[in-house]
């Protein structure tokens, strides 16, 4: 009976959870047709959606199947079964509920399992300070309650397979006191009280004038009785990062403050990239110019070969209007990146010999590097090639040839190709009367290492397009 019981609820949920995708992708359909993203025509209930502006589908492919900076990422492994037993025997147990019982040593456990995982994801510069908190101290807040909602979805899990009643759906959102909550993170991260009440409250759902709240932006849901709700499935799918960095950029209070910070972060980068690919090979240039300036420019003396790049850090985008804005971005660094070359073509003198010190028989091509994004097919050139950053040094450092590298980007072969890394497949979605066929974009095999073409993460589903989760 009991096995019947779990069965039906799994069922239940499923479709549920199959509706609920179909329902997604349908309204992503109406956003993209709002801002002439997407050409929709209507015929007997069935809405036949054409995408000019999407046609070489490889560029969403490269954004989707090199997810964010394309940095090596630590994979997260099964939690060991000393963790386990540990956190079950922190468990209070009822027939249909429980309650996850945190001390200092059951989230210290916690914490020290998901690192590996979190340290490759927290990519913004350590010293950054906001106006009430610095960075460091949100990162050890924000972890440790990512922490707990990793606990409490492991502990739900656990029991909802052990046969549980309702798969313990009664307690799936973990609801805490508010004082209790901050006198736990009070404990756990040793960050002063003042702060912590700031970061919690600029984190609750609603919070500081935000006119359209986002749950993945604040995670945190005042039930206004005294205490605060956390949903699992939230916390640990939101891209801490670049939440943060939305939230703030919405704030008046906060935005000055991380503007000026941004600009810091290009410079970060800059060094970043001298200390990834070292001295001993390749000389680092850049500096203003006539009616513009070069971010960086990649030198090989001895092969007499120079690639400049117009560097681009911006949040990676998650909903249209974002999309819009980072392409408006990605084109202005592509007409950038033409005038440094028509410089280089004329000789200027400038460039070419007071800043870059080469002459004109070198190889020289210019490129847009962004940190995370390289925008559809609708904003590439011909002649400057978007590529991430990480992805771009990575392969330098595996050939160790610039001039390898310059003829990899100008032939485009850092992206996947369609057939052979990815395929389109078609995907049927309806809501109420109304069907439509969508697409996603499904790996169909693993690139070599992350130097090389055709990156593509193993076992990875197909990937919905147009826009991208806030995980």
């Amino acid at each position: 009976m009991r096995r019947e019981y779990i069965e039906d609820h799994y069922d239940a949920a499923w479709k549920w959870l199959e509706l609920a995708e179909d329902y997604s992708q349908f309204c992503t359909v109406f956003p993209l047709w709002h801002r002439g993203r997407v050409e929709i025509t209507a015929v007997d209930g069935k809405l036949i959606v054409s995408n000019p502006l999407n046609v070489e589908k490889q560029y969403e492919a490269y954004n989707r199947l090199l997810l964010g900076e394309a940095r090596p990422e630590e994979p997260l492994a099964p939690p060991d079964e000393r963790l386990l037993t540990y956190l079950i025997s922190c468990t209070s147990i009822q027939s249909d509920s429980f309650q996850v019982n945190f001390n200092p040593q059951l989230v210290a456990r916690l914490r020290e399992f998901l690192s590996p995982t979190a340290a490759t994801r927290h990519t913004l510069p350590d010293s950054w300070q906001f106006t009430s908190f610095s960075l460091q101290e949100y990162r050890k807040i924000f972890f440790t309650l990512r922490s707990m909602a990793y606990g409490w979805h492991v502990a739900r899990s656990m029991l909802a397979q052990s046969g549980m009643q309702g798969l313990g759906y009664k307690s799936s959102v973990w609801v805490v006191p508010k004082q209790e909550l901050s006198a736990r993170l009070k404990r756990y991260t040793r960050v002063d009280p003042p702060v912590i009440d700031r970061v919690l409250d600029l984190i609750t759902f609603g919070s500081n004038g935000i006119r359209r709240p986002d749950i993945a932006i604040q995670p945190l849901v005042d039930l206004k009785n005294g205490s605060y709700a956390l949903a699992p499935f939230v916390w640990l799918n939101t891209n801490m990062e670049r939440n943060l960095c939305v939230l703030l950029n919405q704030i008046p209070a906060e935005r000055e403050a991380y503007s000026r910070l941004t600009d810091e972060k290009e410079l970060a980068i800059r060094d970043e990239i001298k200390e990834l690919l070292g001295t001993d090979r390749f000389d680092f240039k850049g500096g203003q110019l006539e009616g513009t300036d070069l971010d960086l420019a990649v030198i090989d003396r001895e092969a007499k070969v120079c690639l400049g790049l117009e560097l681009k850090w911006f949040i990676e985008p998650a909903e249209i209007r974002e999309i819009e804005q980072r392409i408006e971005e990605l084109a202005q660094g592509i007409v950038q990146a033409k005038k440094i070359k028509t410089l280089f073509e004329r000789g200027d003198e400038r460039l070419v010999k007071g800043l870059l010190g080469i002459s004109q028989d070198y190889l020289f091509l210019t490129a847009v590097a962004s940190m995370n994004w390289i925008g559809h097919g609708d904003v590439q050139d011909l002649d400057v090639p978007i590529i991430k950053v990480f992805h771009l040094l990575n392969h330098i450092a595996a050939t160790g040839s610039l001039l390898d590298v310059v003829t990899w980007l100008k032939t485009r072969a850092y992206l996947p190709q369609e057939g052979k890394n990815y395929s389109i497949e078609p995907w049927e979605i309806s809501c109420g009367k109304w069907t439509a066929t969508w697409y996603g974009i499904k790996p169909l095999a693993q690139g070599g290492d992350s130097s090389t073409e055709n990156d593509v993460p193993p076992g990875a589903p197909v990937a919905p397009p147009a826009v991208l989760g806030r995980g």
